[in-house]
């Protein structure tokens, strides 16, 4: 009979992968039942770890570079949302409202629009409770192993849908139809973008899977029919999903997505060949061979994703004016923001005739840029903070580990990802993607302090 760790950790685990089929888990059903189901799971554990039935393997001593700022970030994105600050960082805004409508003066906040603030900060905390327990899960190596492998069979069936959808020529979702990117494959996705970044983290981990496995081979070479056993059982696999994802990754006609899951996966073979998963006298073999697929798959299928290159100049000068008027935004108010979540009420007083379609911007098409604005300088460096705390650990984890360096450098190679990709475009901002990262994340961090003293 599993653990009560082992069942919590399933359960998490499940929860992360079925994230993606209700549209990406961007709806606020969606997102508030994922909430209410990590909270639920982190009072379970919490219960069963004070009745001695369940086991904590990670001390604060270890958690508190991350779990502090990240907290701090919580407070200061609560408290942007209630009247108690000085009136002087509320937005001027609640004043001229307060001049027409009384009442409204005694409800004036940082933020323009409390309930999206509030929404953003469950969010926020939901994604803080993934990565929490899968840190304290994800510390027993079956539990890791089984993380990345569960991670590459939902994004290989995921692509798989997506690749029937789109071989059908039908321009659906599930059940419901496509009101945009019609001729794009997006998977259980609505955007082409996040399904392009989500894929990316799918050919992310079969990609590490696919070098793990092959490991062995380096290590403790064995007779002809043990590597070949190897190569066809436990590492080809690996391969050919990761190619039926790049292919779904082309066919979305994402170009942000497909530049960034390139250099991610550079990241990821830079990565392992530090660790000595791969030894450096392997490391153009194996880049060669990967090399080698992904290019037969986009000779094949990128025809439409490099005309769009070709054709991107005006998406680029629109982004480009919104970056313009989010800085003007981020220097009237550097210290304080706007609310988190609240970027679309906040942006608005900023719009200008420069933009094509002012109506249709709530995202600033830069998730670097549009935290600065939501939550002041302040805010956003605790929660940067945060994640490069837990960057720090597994850099560190490629070069003292001697074993199961591959989550530390899987995570390193998402980070790249959607911190490239959130340059361009908010991926990171769907839920599904969230959670995925955190999950990823809280793994990778469990996995590179030494387990030779963990109990089981």
């Amino acid at each position: 009979m599993p653990s009560a760790n082992t069942t919590i950790f399933r359960l998490l685990l499940g929860l992360v992968v079925l994230a993606p089929l209700p549209l990406g888990a961007n709806r606020p059903a969606s997102w508030s039942f994922a909430a209410l189901a990590v909270g639920t799971l982190l009072l379970a554990w919490a219960a069963l770890v004070a009745a001695g039935r369940a086991n904590a393997p990670l001390s604060m001593s270890r958690l508190w570079p991350v779990a502090v700022p990240f907290a701090l970030t919580l407070v200061w994105a609560a408290l942007q949302t209630v009247t108690v600050t000085p009136q002087y960082w509320h937005h001027p805004l609640w004043n001229e409202l307060a001049t027409a409508t009384a009442p409204l003066a005694a409800q004036s906040a940082i933020t323009l629009d409390p309930a999206m603030s509030r929404t953003a900060i469950m969010r926020l905390a939901c994604y803080g409770g993934i990565f929490w327990l899968a840190a304290q899960l994800g510390r027993e190596r079956e539990r890791a192993r089984e993380t990345a492998r569960v991670l590459a069979v939902a994004g290989t069936i995921y692509a798989c849908y997506g690749l029937a959808v789109y071989a059908s020529g039908s321009e659906t979702i599930l059940w419901l139809d496509k009101d945009a990117y019609l001729g794009d494959l997006t998977s259980t996705f609505i955007n082409r973008n996040a399904y392009g970044a989500y894929a990316g983290i799918g050919l992310l981990c079969c990609l590490a899977l696919f070098v793990n496995a092959l490991r062995h081979l380096w290590n403790s070479p064995g007779s002809l029919r043990d590597n070949a056993d190897t190569i066809i059982v436990k590492a080809l696999p690996f391969l050919a999903a990761a190619a039926l994802i790049c292919t779904a990754l082309m066919l979305s006609h994402s170009r942000g997505a497909f530049l960034c899951s390139g250099l991610a996966i550079l990241a990821l073979l830079i990565s392992l060949s530090i660790a000595k998963v791969v030894p450096p006298a392997r490391s153009a073999a194996v880049a060669f061979v990967v090399l080698i697929v992904m290019s037969a798959i986009i000779i094949g299928n990128g025809e439409l994703t490099f005309e769009r290159f070709g054709n991107s100049q005006e998406s680029n000068d629109e982004r480009t004016a919104i970056y313009d008027l989010v800085f003007a935004a981020i220097g009237a108010a550097p210290w304080t923001g706007y609310g988190f979540g609240a970027f679309a009420p906040a942006f608005r007083s900023y719009v200008d005739t420069t933009l094509p379609l002012p109506e249709a911007v709530d995202m600033a098409h830069n998730v670097h840029l549009e935290l600065v604005m939501d939550l002041g300088f302040p805010g956003a460096i605790c929660l940067y903070l945060s994640l490069t705390a837990i960057i720090i650990v597994c850099l560190r984890a490629l070069v003292l580990r001697r074993r199961d360096q591959v989550y530390p450098a899987l995570a390193l190679a998402v980070t790249a990802l959607l911190g490239l990709h959130g340059m361009m475009d908010f991926s990171v901002q769907m839920p599904a993607i969230a959670m995925t990262y955190a999950l990823i994340l809280g793994v990778a961090f469990a996995q590179s302090f030494n387990t030779a003293k963990k109990r089981p």
